[in-house]
């Protein structure tokens, strides 16, 4: 590789290295507001590999949440009965519905959406699993009607992951893509809809498909009750999938995805700031940025020969 080819590249890169360490502050250093993950917060996320954030949202957040769906309710994507994998016991009468395009709308209908993409009750959690600088995935609302199929089980730590891992080293969680449930209607116990096997993002072993497909050991797969506003963090190496609906009440939940800022789930990501880039707030910009790289670059003897000091200044 020629040596003007060399130095393209890497301006490329040392670019996105100072725009990161200008724009990817520490929230929770910089805004005093944010409070910290409890050390039972910790402690109980580590051991089950979810954890439930109560009241997250308030509640003008999820009145106004709901009537954006209200408005869009012609855009639900009613699936077909395809997320049950061929499972006895998760079969349903319908598919779940998807619904999507939630930071495109018309205000007022995208202002809720944006601003939980980077909530000021739910960063610290983010910054403590991702790190400073963690990136929006994807965004994405998941209905159901009484009688909707479950969706298998699937993840579980094996095979490993490196997007989608959990670590524990030297007092710090380390995790790939993380998830954020937030519910907009209340899932009460027996209703149905997120499940998971707790503690399996730590599991050795592949898991074997009759606990899959929900056909044994039924008792060891718990079914999160949680109220409107609240959230479900989940790290996405936890086994997870829904149960069949079986009440009247709509489950409504905005199931949104993160990862480390040098991380991306999808190699044809597309990383052009979108048209309502300029509309959002710093933090939400931040949190819609493409994957960076890490800061260590820079201290590289032989880049900064090739660059010169000039461009570090």
């Amino acid at each position: 590789m020629s040596k003007p080819i060399i130095v393209s590249h890497l301006t490329s890169l040392l670019q996105h290295i100072h725009r990161d360490r200008m724009t990817h502050p520490n929230f929770q250093h910089e805004r005093k507001e944010y409070q910290s993950m409890t050390e039972t917060e910790k402690y109980l996320f580590d051991v089950h590999g979810y954890l439930v954030i109560e009241g997250a949202l308030s509640a003008d957040e999820v009145t106004a949440a709901n009537a954006a769906i209200d408005h869009h309710a012609d855009q639900i994507n009613i699936r077909p009965n395809d997320l049950a994998h061929g499972s006895s016991t998760l079969v349903g009468e319908t598919g779940r519905g998807d619904l999507g395009g939630m930071l495109t709308w018309d205000k007022p209908h995208c202002d809720v959406y944006r601003q939980m993409i980077a909530h000021p009750k739910l960063i610290p959690y983010l910054e403590e699993l991702l790190g400073p600088g963690f990136r929006l995935e994807g965004l994405g609302i998941i209905t159901m009607d009484k009688g909707a199929e479950g969706f298998w089980f699937h993840e579980g730590a094996e095979p490993y992951d490196r997007s989608r891992n959990y670590l524990y080293r030297n007092g710090q969680m380390y995790c790939g893509m993380t998830n954020m449930a937030v519910q907009l209607t209340n899932v009460e116990e027996g209703d149905g809809g997120f499940a998971c096997l707790p503690g399996s993002h730590k599991a050795n072993f592949p898991c074997p498909g009759e606990i899959r497909l929900y056909h044994t050991h039924q008792n060891r797969i718990a079914q999160i009750p949680a109220k409107a506003g609240d959230v479900v963090l989940f790290v996405e190496c936890l086994m997870h999938g829904s149960l069949p609906w079986t009440t009247d009440q709509q489950r409504r939940s905005v199931i949104i995805r993160y990862n480390s800022g040098v991380v991306a789930e999808s190699l044809m990501g597309n990383y052009t700031p979108p048209a309502f880039y300029n509309e959002l707030t710093p933090e939400q910009q931040l949190v819609i940025s493409q994957p960076h790289y890490r800061n260590e670059l820079v201290k590289d003897q032989e880049v900064r020969e090739l660059l010169g000091d000039d461009f570090f200044n």
